[in-house]
């Protein structure tokens, strides 16, 4: 895994936006991401209007992962992680659907990845970050991301990490790892997911 150690957040509650939804056993809740417009930036980011996020300078066509979120990561891709064949369900706290990977071991560790389409990207997140319990910026692959969230659950294994891909598309990954006992592990996995997509997504 290219990461292992992160610190971390699970989500932002956006303008518009109040759906809560529970996070794999229920630690963690997480609102949707509600429109507006942006997101271009990178390596040292530059602040965009909407609500401070960082922008993107290298935009990726994520389009293919609304119809096949499945396809975010490929066979080698998920034995590197220890992840099964994924398997596409509806995410009923946006309009869309998400894959959920279980974990090749015996275990009850999962993780869904979600590709939200808004006229804010990132910047949505970023709208009312003062209205979660933490709110952690960072940077995947040279992605502007963050981790936030309204209840911190990331010691009991659930985290959300947002990455914003293109001026409208952000993805969503969100972990539970029942064998998880620290933020690092949560997080540093969601981490590692997300770069995983990147690079299936040419970045």
């Amino acid at each position: 895994m290219s990461r292992t150690a992160r610190t971390c957040a699970a989500f932002a509650l956006l303008v518009g936006a109040s759906v809560l939804t529970s996070c794999g056993d229920g630690s963690d809740a997480a609102p949707t991401p509600a429109p507006s417009e942006s997101a271009e930036s990178s390596g040292s980011p530059s602040s965009s209007p909407q609500g401070g996020a960082p922008t993107v300078s290298n935009p990726l066509d994520a389009a293919s992962l609304s119809a096949d979120p499945c396809a975010a990561l490929s066979a080698k891709q998920l034995a590197e992680l220890g992840l099964a064949e994924g398997e596409t369900r509806p995410n009923e706290q946006f309009e869309g659907e998400a894959c959920r990977w279980q974990a090749t071991e015996e275990s009850l560790d999962s993780v869904d990845v979600t590709a939200l389409d808004n006229t804010d990207g990132l910047g949505g997140v970023y709208a009312t970050k003062d209205q979660n319990d933490y709110f952690e910026p960072t940077e995947v692959a040279g992605y502007p991301a963050v981790y936030s969230g309204l209840i911190d659950a990331r010691d009991s294994g659930t985290c959300n990490l947002w990455v914003g891909v293109n001026d409208q598309t952000v993805l969503h990954i969100l972990t539970n790892l029942a064998s998880a006992d620290s933020a690092d592990a949560s997080c540093g996995f969601a981490a590692d997911v997300a770069e995983s997509t990147i690079s299936t997504l040419g970045g």
